[in-house]
Order: C-alpha cells, then structure tokens, then sequence
C-alpha cells in the first residue's frame, strides 16, 4: 500500500511506475525510476461495521445488543528501497502488508457465540529484480518471504450447564513463500501498458486453542473444552493484473488497473487440534473476485500532481456463506491524492480514500444457533508516504 496508490484508487499500479511501490504491483517498473531512492509510507485503516439483527437457538433469542462498530482502525506501515546494479538491470525490496483484516466486538453481544475478536495479518518481503530487455520492454520477478499470524475468538454457551459463558481464543502464525513476475511495455514515452502476476502463498498457522472460563469440573467430563496446540492451513490467493498508462499533455494524465484474484481456492478454514478431537471446519466457499479502477493526475504546475480515481472491488464472500468474523460486501472507492517534489530528492505524498460497502444480509448458522441480520459500513484510509533519492 502506498499513498500515490491510495490517492488514486491504484489505478494505474501495474503500468504507471512513478513511486517505489512497483516493487510490489511489478517490479518491471523499477527499470522507469532513476538512481537509488527509498519510500516509507505510512497508512490509517479506519473501517465502521456495524450489525443490525438477531441471534438465538431453537426460538430461544439470546441477550446482548448489536456491538456498535465493529471496525478496528490500525496503521499499517510499507517500505520500498531501489538500487542499481547497471544501465540494464535493478533491484530492489518490499516489506508490505497486501492482506489484513481485523474485527472487534464487545465481548456481551448478542453474536459472540460466533466471534468476539478476528484479527489476521499477513506481512511479506519481497527482494526483486529488473531488467531492461529491450528498448520499449523491461521485465520483472521477486520472491515472496511471508508471515502471517491469526487471533480468532468467541464466547461458548455453557448456559444448559447452568454456568456462564466460556470462552475460546485461537492464536497462530507461520510462514509462507511465493514469486512475482511483471512485464512493462512502453509504446513511447508517454503510454505504456503492465502485466503482473503474484503466486499463491501456502501458509501453516501453529498456535494454541485456549479454553478459558470453563469450570474444571465441566472441563474434566468434556474434552473440547480443554486447551489444545492447534494449526490450520491458509493459502493466500494467487493474483493477475493489467494496467494502462497514457500521458494526454505535459498536464493530465488518465489510467486504469484490472486485478484477478484466485479466491476460490479458499473453500474452508479447517483447524486440526493435536488432542485428537475432530477438526473445527469452517465452510468459506469465496469465489475468484474482480477489481477495477480508473483514475488521472493533473499537475497544475511543476513539483505538483494532484491524484483521482474511483474502484469497484468485488467481494470474495458469498451471500450464503458470509460470516460475522468476515461481513465482506462490494465496495466502492473515491479517492484523491497529492505529490509534491519539494526538493530535488524528495517528494511527499498524501493521499485519501473513502469506501463505501454494499448492505450485506447474513444468516450465519452454526452449533451456537443462527446469526441473521445486515451489515452497513465504510471505511476510511489516510496515506502519507516520503521519498528519498540518494
């Protein structure tokens, strides 16, 4: 995530190669982007979710109300640093965070026999190469080093054994490996047209299932209800995108991004316990979802570039399958940015985006009784980023 990218709706990121973080979209473009630099950026995620509904079993509704906002605002950092090696050849690094998520509700609503807490980080390196092939055609490739760690919780109903609530955490982390390849062709100086490709990345989150507030009487009779090392397998999907650069004068410039991602490979969340008891399954079923942005910049005058776009991001979630730990919807994005090179060798970026979310209806079903209601939201996103040329 950069900030250039968040004040145009990434239009553009796989062709436009004017900020460092083509490392990450596609690393073919570092061969548009002069001399050594780096680029930190700095990013505020600030989603509201909010649940309107009921939630029971058998006919039997249960206490609580809605949660408020569900959202969990966080920062989330980026670093992008390039050097040369010769006239035709690049290199450079990504640290980023391409996939988050993070929800949080009060620990007495009506749902947390579904989910209380749900946050999962996945943070990759990516050291990448690049090569001027040709005159007009310069390629790219890296190699994904990833973490990703996982925090799921909810409460467990204990009340037909006539004691409160129990609850259950579930933490893990582990590491996942993949490979980027890009191409950038320049039909001239000021159009141009980029093709990236991510690999999937295989993850094996080891952690713990903590059982907590459970009478050790009720333990000892019922083993689910102990503590266990646990681990579950997450493959983080594969991407395909194209992009389209065109410069119209000295002043404006339009663009555009499509991304294809394989999230239908994401049929379950299996959790296998080392205790022996049965595995805790969690039907997803997503399908391969689309996003598509346009966007332009218009500088006004020198050392000055002012960003727009707009985006349609397809959710991955099936109606069917939509959960309270992820109430993902279609979402729009407008977005403006700023760049301004206020020295020879630095440039400064801010960038702003508002999304807003598809109402989603859910009816979650499980052994805790059923979860039906709606979910409203949007979220906000503010980007800062500084560049340095050595």
């Amino acid at each position: 995530m950069s900030a250039e990218g968040v004040g145009s709706a990434f239009s553009g990121s796989t062709a436009k190669a004017t900020d460092l973080s083509t490392i990450y979209t596609n690393p073919a473009g570092m061969m548009r982007i002069p001399g050594a630099q780096a680029q930190f950026d700095l990013n505020y995620v600030a989603p509201t979710i909010e649940f309107s509904g009921d939630a029971g079993v058998a006919g039997f509704q249960y206490s609580g109300g809605n949660s408020g906002n569900a959202g969990e605002g966080t920062f989330v950092p980026a670093f992008y640093g390039l050097f040369d090696i010769s006239p035709t050849l690049k290199a450079g690094i990504s640290l980023t965070v391409p996939f988050g998520l993070s929800t949080k509700y009060d620990d007495d609503w009506k749902g947390r026999y579904f989910a209380i807490d749900s946050e999962i980080q996945n943070l990759v390196l990516t050291p990448s190469i690049a090569w001027q092939a040709t005159e007009q055609l310069s390629l790219g490739a890296g190699i994904q080093i990833g973490h990703a760690e996982a925090t799921l919780s909810r409460a467990i109903n204990l009340s037909q054994l006539g004691v409160g609530d129990g609850h259950t955490e579930l933490t893990g982390d582990g590491w996942g490996y993949g490979f980027t390849l890009g191409m950038l062709y320049e039909f001239s100086p000021t159009s141009r047209v980029g093709l990236s490709y991510r690999s999937q990345a295989k993850y094996t989150l080891e952690g713990t299932a903590k059982i907590s507030d459970v009478p050790a009487a009720i333990a000892g009779m019922v083993p689910t209800l102990n503590s266990s090392d646990a681990e579950a397998d997450v493959t983080m999907p594969d991407i395909v995108s194209i992009g389209g650069y065109h410069e119209i004068n000295p002043q404006w410039a339009v663009m555009g991004d499509v991304s294809w991602t394989n999230w239908s490979t994401f049929e379950e969340l299996r959790v296998k316990f080392d205790d022996g008891r049965p595995d805790d399954v969690t039907e997803e079923k997503w399908h391969d979802s689309w996003f598509v942005s346009l966007g332009a910049d218009y500088k006004p005058r020198e050392n000055h570039t002012i960003h727009f776009g707009v985006a349609y991001d397809q959710s991955p979630v099936p109606d069917s399958h939509r959960t309270a730990r992820i109430p993902d919807a279609d979402r729009y994005w407008a977005s403006l940015g700023y760049s301004y090179e206020f020295a020879p060798d630095r440039v400064i970026n801010v960038g702003y985006t508002r999304i807003f979310f598809d109402e989603a209806d859910i009816e979650e079903t499980t052994d805790s009784g059923t979860l039906s209601g709606i979910y409203e939201g949007h979220a906000d996103i503010l980007s800062a980023s500084l560049t340095y040329r050595f």
